[in-house]
């Protein structure tokens, strides 16, 4: 039986400033998963949650033992749906989507092995995409490797962003190359090129090198990239290297990528944050807001990436800044 394959389907990615019909979350229990610990977690979680609340409809999937905690958190204008879930990083466990020209959706739903085997796997985590996409009520395809949702930057155009140190990890698909990694990005994204970062965030034993964490496509051929300062910051190195990387690299029509440089917060921890993880809600920004000196900078540097769109922030520093990871959004079935 042939491999599917959704570009020959006619199908594309998603890019994440595409319309949402809603956005989905997935309640955290697992205390081992976030970086600020459980309960700083849910605060943020919740807080996140409301704040996408006021431009799109949110579903959040909560376990049916902790929904009564959660609704007093969540609020009133947050659907809760009682269902079973470990992780909050619902990017990397859900599925990805596609949509044809004239809008039709399509879901594709990874191998899910833990982040590499960094982290446990739970009984919930076992057919969470397939599950969540029977929600959505969409037609999907499989996806042949373990893929996380965070490991792939697409630009809606043929172009996409990814790090060796996430998609040649031996941890997940052992057996693959670059030649391989680029069939299926091909396949099942159609992209025709991809521009091969290094490696990503410091001191995250899970998706450090989810180029969702620190380089992120704002428009097809705009770029922009988590930039530490400081020589001695555990990120600078890295970096330094992907900014060489995108100066040699060319957008969707052979032009240099117009690259901007997000500052990294002041403060450094054991997991670096960033703010490069904002969310694209419909006809907003939400930029993650980390209680650093850098903080207002890197808001005004961000926002005006995005004049069309309402700018609002989020204390986030128990996630490390990850809200693009902590939200996906289901695209709205309309030509894009």
């Amino acid at each position: 039986m042939a491999e599917p394959n959704p570009s020959f389907d006619g199908y594309y990615p998603v890019p994440d400033w595409a319309p949402h019909s809603r956005a989905w979350l997935s309640w955290p229990t697992d205390p081992t998963e976030m970086p600020g610990g459980l309960l700083e977690s849910r605060v943020t979680f919740a807080h996140v949650a409301r704040t996408v609340a006021r431009f799109e409809p949110v579903r959040v999937i909560v376990p049916s033992d902790v929904a009564k905690e959660a609704s007093l958190t969540l609020g009133p204008r947050v659907e809760i749906l009682e269902r079973p879930s470990a992780h909050g990083w619902i990017r990397d466990l859900g599925p990805t989507f596609l949509s044809t020209r004239d809008g039709r959706v399509k879901t594709v739903g990874w191998k899910f092995n833990g982040w590499g085997g960094r982290h446990i796997v739970h009984e919930e985590d076992h057919g969470f995409a397939e599950e969540l996409i029977r929600l959505m009520n969409l037609p999907h395809y499989r996806g042949p490797i373990v893929l996380e949702g965070g490991a792939v930057q697409t630009d809606g155009m043929g172009t996409a962003l990814v790090t060796e140190q996430t998609l040649l990890s031996p941890n997940r698909n052992p057996l693959m190359g670059r030649r391989d990694v680029e069939e299926i990005l091909m396949n099942f994204f159609g992209v025709v090129h991809t521009v091969w970062l290094g490696e990503g965030i410091s001191g995250l034993t899970g998706g450090g090198g989810h180029v969702g964490r620190f380089c992120r496509f704002v428009r097809p051929g705009v770029i922009a990239i988590h930039s530490p300062e400081d020589p001695e910051h555990p990120d600078f190195r890295a970096m330094q290297d992907n900014l060489h990387r995108l100066a040699r690299a060319r957008g969707p029509f052979g032009q240099e990528l117009e690259v901007h440089e997000i500052p990294a917060p002041e403060r450094i921890s054991p997991a670096s944050a960033s703010y490069l993880g904002f969310y694209l809600a419909n006809g907003a920004v939400v930029v993650p807001s980390l209680d650093d000196p850098r903080d207002e900078e890197a808001f005004g540097l961000i926002t005006a990436l995005f004049p069309d769109r309402e700018a609002a922030a989020v204390e986030s520093a128990a996630v490390g800044g990850a809200l693009h990871h902590l939200v996906l959004g289901e695209p709205e079935p309309a030509p894009f």
